[in-house]
Order: structure tokens, then sequence, then C-alpha cells
């Protein structure tokens, strides 16, 4: 899991980097859903609000609200 973690944050470092919000908002989710898997939910919501945040940016909103229902499931 931790491995998979390490591999989503540095995609995300260059998703960032070029602006790309809409990959930026899917590898957010993705590592909200490893953290979730490894039972750390704290770190799952604030990545699935991050990715909300990321997915508006992108102008895609019904993949932000998916996360941010998900990240309100997380509550």
């Amino acid at each position: 899991m931790e491995e998979a973690v390490e591999a989503y944050e540095k995609a995300l470092e260059g998703y960032r980097a070029f602006a790309d919000w809409y990959e930026t908002g899917r590898t957010l989710s993705n590592l909200a859903h490893a953290h979730a898997d490894a039972a750390r939910p704290a770190e799952a919501r604030t990545h699935c609000l991050q990715s909300a945040d990321a997915y508006t940016r992108a102008n895609a909103p019904a993949e932000a609200a998916l996360a941010q229902s998900r990240a309100d499931s997380l509550t």
C-alpha cells in the first residue's frame, strides 16, 4: 500500500506542475482510496476534499460532486 501511495504522490507532483487539474483530481481520488483501504479515514477525507477542488478547477462538476460526497461519507 505504501508503494502505491508513493507512486500516486509522485504522479501528483507532475500533474500539479503542469496544471492538469483533471488528472490531479483523479490522482487525489486514487490516494483517497489507498488511504481508506489502509484504514486511514482522515487522510482519505483530506484527499477527497482536495480531489473535489481539483475537479472543480478542471470544470468537471460531476466528478467534483462525487469526490465531495465521498468526503462527506468519511466524516
